[in-house]
């Protein structure tokens, strides 16, 4: 009798994505959907370490793109927007060996055009040329030269801001080609103009990765 061959399952690749982090909510800076508690946030990201082994975003796309067979679970975390709140968590993900891809609006660098208040909170360039600087595991993506809806700019607007952001961060030494739609917002236009670039999109939809390699997707940290 032939012995059935054992059918190996190919495991996702699941890529988490938060926002800001500290003790107590402020009203005034932050915003309650996309807020997390210091310590909740830890005990999440403990959570899932027990059942998958955190890597880089970049080392995750590499096992999405070529992976025939994968048998073991990998999980990534990304952070939109560079909130300055990140500060209180950055020191903990390095003792964990938890590397964390920032997406960055370049555009807020100067603490001056910023859309909330007290931009203070928000990290400035001196603070990502620090965290570049003391962080080997903190990697760069990009968000846009502003936090825009992409979706509704044409092509040519579109172009300058991704010119404009890619041109800001791609010195940086852990710069990674990876785009991630403000809000998870999106055309065919957006699609087609990033491929130009030879830039990656990253989507806001919920869903895990498996074997596309066109996008990348997220699910919210929660």
């Amino acid at each position: 009798m032939k012995r059935r061959a054992t059918k190996m399952r190919l495991q996702p690749v699941r890529v988490f994505s938060f926002h800001q982090v500290s003790d107590e909510f402020e009203p005034d800076t932050m915003m309650e959907c996309d807020w997390l508690q210091t310590e909740a946030y830890k005990r999440m990201v403990l959570s899932l370490k027990e059942n998958y082994s955190f890597v880089s975003l970049q080392e995750a796309y590499s096992h999405i793109a070529k992976d025939m067979f994968r048998t073991k679970r990998y999980a990534v975390l990304t952070a939109d927007d560079g909130w300055a709140s990140l500060h209180n968590v950055l020191p903990w993900l390095s003792e964990q060996n938890i590397p964390l891809t920032l997406f960055l609006n370049p555009g807020y660098f100067d603490g001056v055009h910023f859309r909330e208040r007290n931009t203070e909170r928000y990290l400035l360039e001196r603070d990502i040329k620090r965290v570049s600087d003391t962080y080997s595991n903190v990697f760069f993506g990009m968000h846009g030269w502003e936090h825009v809806d992409v979706s509704k700019q044409d092509e040519n607007e579109f172009r300058k801001n991704v010119g404009r952001s890619l041109e800001a961060l791609k010195d940086y030494k852990n710069f990674v080609p990876f785009f991630a739609y403000p809000w998870g917002r999106h055309n065919a236009m957006n699609k087609r103009v990033l491929k130009e670039f030879n830039l990656i999109p990253v989507l806001m939809d919920g869903m895990m990765n498996y074997n596309d390699a066109s996008a990348v997707h997220r699910e919210l940290l929660q």
